[in-house]
């Protein structure tokens, strides 16, 4: 199912980091787990920002815990 438009206000103010009055609607701490319009799956936006991410942690050395350890000389 697909977020109410108080849902997106709310993502949406949180994101730009403004107040919006839907804010001050919701009082009930537990209003999220009475609400039946919570999208299961994450949105095109959201998996594509997870895709992002994981390409950036790749790019910025994802391996650098691997390394070769080498012996050289008689006697090892």
């Amino acid at each position: 199912m697909a977020r109410t438009q108080t849902q997106k206000a709310l993502r949406r103010a949180e994101r730009s980091g403004q107040y919006c009055p839907e804010q001050s609607r919701r009082v009930n701490e537990n209003y999220g787990a009475l609400s039946q319009h919570v999208r299961l799956m994450p949105t095109k936006q959201e998996k594509l920002q997870k895709v992002k991410h994981k390409k950036r942690i790749i790019q910025d050395g994802g391996a650098s815990f691997y390394f070769v350890h080498r012996t050289c000389g008689k006697g090892a």
